[in-house]
């Protein structure tokens, strides 16, 4: 367990999905030995080697809202360490690899403030991961966090932009 987390296993890649910008989906999944709840990790690969993860309790995977729903197992820190050994294990396998995510809104956020589950996630990777690799973006308005591969990106801002731009438009 390293870091702290849970063993993880990679399920699949997935290019059902794939578009322009959108290349495969990588699927992993854990369980909580604490809690007993299996979790499923998303990590949609996109152009220029930039990863959006993802996840959610595999019991909320019907669930339009899976993203944004609580499980009240009060261990999100191990959960993290769980999804930061993932990172890991993808940069290990692409050493250009960028990352970035998005706290999703729960019922207690406002539209347009960084949501609780961002500040959060903020707190956790500004604590847990230096600056020697990743450059880190913070876009509050949106709660979108980018982890810029310094060894990768040239132009960072345009790189972060463009991301943003994306995120912006999905929504």
């Amino acid at each position: 367990m390293e870091g702290g987390g849970y063993p993880f296993v990679f399920v699949m890649n997935d290019k059902g999905e794939a578009d322009d910008i959108l290349e495969y989906v990588m699927q992993y999944r854990f369980k909580s030995s604490k809690s007993n709840h299996t979790y499923i990790v998303r990590v949609e690969r996109y152009i220029h080697h930039a990863y959006c993860v993802k996840f959610y309790d595999k019991a909320n995977s019907g669930s339009r809202n899976k993203y944004s729903l609580r499980t009240n197992t009060y261990e999100p820190r191990r959960i993290l360490f769980t999804i930061y050994s993932i990172m890991r294990d993808i940069l290990n396998k692409d050493y250009l690899a960028s990352f970035f995510f998005i706290g999703a809104e729960d019922e207690k956020d406002e539209l347009g403030v960084a949501t609780r589950r961002y500040r959060f996630y903020r707190r956790f990777v500004s604590s847990t991961i230096s600056n020697r690799v990743f450059d880190h973006y913070r876009v509050n308005d949106i709660s979108l966090y980018v982890l810029v591969n310094k060894g990768a990106v040239k132009d960072q801002e345009a790189y972060v932009n463009e991301i943003t731009r994306r995120v912006r438009d999905a929504f």
